[in-house]
């Protein structure tokens, strides 16, 4: 699959970062666009600062902080 043009790369903390920031790109705004409803599709809500920051709308632990490690296997 190719990538898609979001505008500014992740962990970019500048005001250009917000999801909704103009002026951008037609097709970078058109591409966050199409991010923010397929993850709202699967529940999740976008924090507006930043493009690429989604929390799950209907946490089961909200209040809960995990910590262990992550493999691929």
């Amino acid at each position: 699959m190719p990538t898609r043009s979001i505008s500014v790369r992740f962990d970019c903390f500048d005001p250009a970062s917000e999801t909704a920031h103009r002026p951008i790109a037609s097709g970078a705004a058109a591409n966050r666009k199409k991010l923010v409803e397929a993850m709202r599709a699967g529940g999740f809500k976008n924090y507006a600062r930043e493009w690429w920051h989604f929390t799950l709308e209907n946490e089961p632990f909200p209040r809960e902080r995990f910590n262990f490690p992550v493999t691929a296997e």
